[in-house]
């Protein structure tokens, strides 16, 4: 998914949820500041890091109701070795606090910093590589996340996102919250096997998706934009030629992501 392939579904959207596209634009000047000066000469190098998802098998962890059961299936026994070695672990945003608490380090975390700024700070400090988004009403967190990790930030793998026109800094894959930009990463890059944990979507909100969270997000607002997040899956999922099973324990059907028990998943491709 490039920019001119995204751009209708981005105005449809901001004229749905009515937000402002001005802002969208602010916050990625912003962003893109904060990384010409810490981390100019990283493009390059980061998309070169981002292709091998071209390569390995992933697993992206959603913040939902079940991630803490799935993690503890997936995790937590005797193929987490293996798992490692052999996949990429792309965590949402809020999902990273349990990885942290179970020293668990992801690949990548894609998030737009209202989730648990610490347990993002650990997991980068560890070597994950992080995809920062911007957005119109987190302008404040990106200045305190550069200036709070100014000592460390310039020597890790830190780039950014935009949900309008990314412009010559930043990237953008489609997408629109921290979950489905994840899968349009993969998507993007086409990663030949997709498994999602912790992707409930339907009315319930997972305890990691607003732990710690500064922006206590309204409920509404919230499963409004799993609607949002369902419909693009919808629309784009024909996009990717790899396999996508959706093994999250509870939660609704994901189109293109067929349901599929975890033991059997690491039975069939651990």
């Amino acid at each position: 998914m490039n920019w001119p392939d995204w751009k209708e579904s981005y105005y449809q959207i901001m004229e749905k949820l009515d937000f402002d596209t001005e802002a969208d634009i602010q916050s990625v000047k912003l962003l893109e500041k904060y990384l010409i000066k810490f981390n100019s000469d990283k493009k390059k190098d980061i998309l070169s890091k981002l292709k091998i998802f071209q390569e390995q098998p992933v697993i992206i962890a959603g913040a939902g109701p079940s991630l803490k059961k799935d993690f503890s299936r997936v995790f937590i026994g005797p193929y987490l070795k293996k798992i490692l070695r052999d996949f990429k672990i792309i965590t949402v945003d809020g999902a990273t606090t349990l990885f942290k608490e179970n020293n668990v380090v992801p690949s990548l975390v894609v998030t737009d910093l209202d989730g648990d700024l610490d347990a993002i700070s650990w997991a980068i400090q560890k070597g994950t590589l992080a995809l920062i988004h911007a957005h119109g009403d987190n302008q404040q967190q990106i200045s305190s996340f550069f200036q709070k990790n100014s000592d460390f930030i310039f020597k890790t793998d830190v780039w950014g996102t935009a949900q309008c026109e990314p412009g010559q800094f930043l990237f953008n894959f489609g997408g629109f919250t921290d979950g489905d930009r994840a899968i349009f990463l993969a998507f993007h890059f086409q990663s030949p096997l997709i498994g999602l944990i912790g992707f409930d979507f339907g009315t319930q909100i997972g305890e990691y998706s607003i732990l710690k969270s500064p922006l206590k997000k309204r409920k509404k607002k919230k499963l409004e934009k799993f609607h949002i997040a369902i419909d693009l899956i919808t629309a784009f999922h024909s996009q990717h030629s790899g396999l996508r099973y959706n093994l999250t324990s509870e939660g609704q059907q994901i189109p293109g992501f067929p349901k599929m028990d975890i033991a059997t998943f690491l039975k069939n491709w651990i």
